[in-house]
């Protein structure tokens, strides 16, 4: 219970009480009887509430509410992040986001997106494919930004999309050919490597292709095939080319492993 009017009129009551006791005492005496006098002070003290000292007051329920309400928005915060509602506000966002973020990636001249719009942008993309499963060019801006944010799983699944919708396409089949070499496990990978020998068979001469194939064959320490790639690569490029150093080194420590 609060400390309020209740306790000041009780201690006037027994200071009343006090005074009067001791006028009975000095009337059945006609002393005073120190004894008793000391032993009535004392009841008096410990009944008596002690009076609030300055500066003690009651802490005001007013000086908890900041602390409340931290304590309820870093538990909204931490339940909206965590929780199914959360993911739904975030993928609103990207939604409404969306629109720009796509303008500004095709837009040459705009300045680059960074990690987190890309991420926005993947998600945007996403809820946007769901609504319109046959857009090829999404599906594959969607695998490139999965290569781009180290999102294999997404940039393999987005490929194959594409490669579904454009079976005949030699850019989808490159793509989806590329990222399963990239990204992919080891059945992906011979899986990949498939369809890259297959274009290589069309068209002899696509550099891009040469260059899958060299590096998937140096990932699987297949050195006489790297050595294989990389030399008809290096045929194909012109004298002057910048990419032909680079190529000749690797061709001699393809050379050398394989011996």
């Amino acid at each position: 219970p609060w400390p309020g009017k209740g306790a000041v009129d009780r201690d006037a009551l027994n200071r009343v009480l006090y005074q009067s006791r001791l006028q009975e005492l000095a009337q059945e005496r006609g002393e005073d009887n120190p004894a008793l006098v000391v032993e009535l002070q004392r009841t008096l003290l410990t009944d008596i509430l002690p009076p609030a000292q300055p500066g003690e007051r009651p802490l005001s329920r007013w000086a908890l509410l900041p602390g409340a309400l931290l304590l309820i928005i870093l538990s909204l915060g931490l339940y909206l992040k965590t929780s199914d509602i959360g993911q739904v506000l975030l993928w609103q966002q990207a939604e409404r986001h969306y629109p720009a973020l796509l303008q500004q990636v095709k837009d040459p001249t705009a300045a680059p997106l960074r990690m987190d719009e890309l991420a926005e942008l993947r998600l945007g993309l996403r809820s946007h494919l769901q609504t319109t499963p046959n857009d090829l060019a999404g599906w594959q801006l969607l695998g490139r930004l999965g290569l781009l944010l180290n999102d294999g799983e997404t940039a393999i699944g987005a490929f194959g999309r594409a490669h579904d919708l454009a079976a005949d396409d030699p850019a989808a089949a490159f793509d989806y050919g590329s990222a399963l070499v990239r990204a992919g496990d080891s059945g992906q990978v011979r899986m990949g490597e498939l369809l890259l020998r297959d274009l290589h068979q069309r068209q002899p001469n696509s550099l891009p292709v040469l260059e899958m194939l060299a590096l998937s064959a140096v990932r699987n320490e297949d050195y006489p095939e790297a050595e294989a790639a990389l030399q008809a690569l290096l045929a194909r490029l012109p004298e002057g080319d910048a990419r032909r150093e680079a190529i000749v080194r690797q061709l001699a420590q393809a050379q050398q492993q394989a011996q």
